[in-house]
């Protein structure tokens, strides 16, 4: 859609340009039709490659200058990062398909009376305690979600990659529009330069012949106006072409260029016949290749996998976990194993009228005893070492109506993306229908404008001569030639018209943009 409405944007600055020229070519009174033909028929295409010509003037063929403008503009750039994005957003999407790992460590400081965390009694001391945990996690099925995030997000990358294509096809009919727009200027600058010089000449010969008493005196000052009303011409041209260029520099955001001169193509001649294929055609192929219309049908095909992510809410999502951990204290204390001797008295025992005493002396071997030095860090994490795995099962039972709403909001989506894709065919379409009818207008004014200026031509000859010999007035003369110059003028600017929007059906059949 977007390049449909650039495209009619394009239109519009050609009619505005040919606009331009009529008045300026209305305003010039000024060229004998002979000398114009002859000075648009010497233009030669050539091709080289780009050079720095006279002083800072950089000259371009128009492929040159499509590159360097597709290269620099700043909106072809943003659609570039765009690509860059949603191919992350793709990769990303692939990468959440692998188990998510994460590493927790916790240190805990009590102070006063503490709970011992190994004897689970109550002591007086400060007591830091310090925990590892290791945990993962992997989605084993969750509805499809992820197959279908990544299938939406790779439609979603294609979308964008064509967005940026046509952005440079568009890039490249507006410079080449400037590109014409430069020609056409140089074409009318010249013939207002070789008319001011011829009628410098016309002014030499009357002034000959005021002064041979053939010609009265006026018609040398009415020369002589003319004159500089076609210099004043000459300045308009020239300012109309350095406007031309710079439209072309400005598209081309070049700081290096800061002045172009064009490398002439060759413009063939606008024909009535009509353009080699019909509406339907040019629209059927249209349809197939424009990047617009494949990216609005993408943008279909992601809000059907949309509809799918959206359902799958209603399924239960199974994952599988697992954990790893230990932990330290500096409470837990070294246990050393020693030789334990009791003592047990068991009272006294009257022996011949005696009481003596009964002690029992006991010794337990190796019998763990707890010290006042910490036990080692490490040796802790390996003593308290521990690990284990589950399976969860997450159900949706009811979720406030949340999945209903996401499923029905991303129908709407696709039915939006459905509307979007039909508005750009039916601009599309449009902007060919009108294309094609403003090519075979064109076609018929510039034959029309042909048979006029050789018409108009034969009338001025006639009249240049009645003129030459005084047998019509300055008036006379001067008419005959405004109706040329006009008719002249209206040619030039048909021509290039013809062109341009010949060029606009040719980018519609995705053929290259070359003359």
């Amino acid at each position: 859609m977007r390049d449909s409405r650039l495209s009619q944007t394009f239109f519009n600055q050609k009619l505005s340009f040919v606009t331009l020229n009529y008045q300026i070519t209305n305003a010039m009174n000024r060229f004998p039709l002979f000398l114009l033909l002859i000075t648009c028929l010497t233009f030669q295409s050539k091709a080289q490659n780009a050079i720095q010509a006279n002083g800072n003037e950089t000259k371009l063929s128009l492929q040159e200058a499509v590159n360097i403008a597709q290269k620099n503009n700043i909106s072809v750039k943003q659609s570039e990062n765009q690509v860059l994005l949603n191919s992350l957003q793709l990769q990303q999407s692939k990468f959440n398909k692998l188990p998510n790992a994460s590493g927790n460590v916790n240190e805990f400081f009590n102070f006063g009376r503490s709970l011992d965390p190994f004897t689970n009694t109550n002591i007086d001391q400060n007591i830091n305690y310090n925990q590892l945990n290791v945990s993962g996690n992997v989605i084993i099925f969750n509805g499809y979600q992820l197959k279908n995030t990544i299938a939406q997000n790779d439609i979603l990358l294609k979308a964008t990659q064509l967005d940026l294509q046509a952005m440079k096809e568009n890039i490249g009919l507006q410079v080449a529009l400037a590109y014409l727009n430069i020609m056409n200027a140089e074409d009318q600058l010249s013939i207002s330069q070789t008319q001011t010089n011829i009628t410098k000449l016309q002014i030499e010969r009357t002034d000959k012949l005021v002064k041979a008493g053939s010609l009265p005196q006026s018609n040398l000052f009415d020369l002589k106006a003319q004159l500089a009303q076609e210099e004043t011409t000459v300045i308009n041209n020239q300012s109309i072409l350095d406007l031309a260029k710079l439209t072309l520099i400005q598209l081309l955001n070049d700081k290096s260029i800061i002045d172009v001169a064009v490398d002439r193509i060759s413009i063939p001649t606008p024909s009535t016949t009509g353009y080699e294929a019909s509406i339907a055609k040019v629209y059927e192929v249209a349809e197939a290749s424009q990047p617009v219309i494949k990216a609005a049908d993408m943008r279909i095909k992601g809000a059907d996998k949309g509809i799918e992510i959206a359902r799958a809410g209603f399924l239960p999502v199974i994952s599988g976990s697992v954990s790893v951990g230990a932990n330290q204290s500096n409470a837990q204390k070294d246990i050393v194993l020693q030789d334990v001797t009791a003592t047990r008295d068991l009272g006294t025992v009257n022996f011949q009228g005696q009481n003596i005493p009964l002690v029992v002396t006991s010794t337990s071997k190796g019998v763990p005893i707890r010290t006042d030095n910490t036990t080692n860090y490490f040796t802790q994490l390996g003593n308290t070492f521990n690990y284990g795995f589950g399976v969860n099962a997450n159900i949706p039972i009811f979720s406030r109506f949340a999945n209903k709403t996401n499923v029905s909001r991303a129908k709407i989506q696709k039915e939006n993306a459905n509307l979007n894709a039909q508005q750009a065919r039916l601009t599309l379409r449009q902007n060919i229908e009108q294309a094609y009818t403003n090519l075979t207008n064109a076609a018929k004014r510039f034959d029309a404008l042909t048979i006029q200026v050789a018409a108009l031509e034969e009338s001025f000859r006639a009249a240049e001569s009645r003129f030459n010999a005084g047998a019509i007035d300055f008036v006379s003369y001067s008419l005959q030639k405004t109706n040329l110059d006009k008719a002249k003028g209206n040619l030039v600017a048909a021509k290039y018209d013809f062109i341009f929007r010949t060029k606009i059906l040719d980018f519609y059949q995705n053929k290259p943009l070359t003359f």
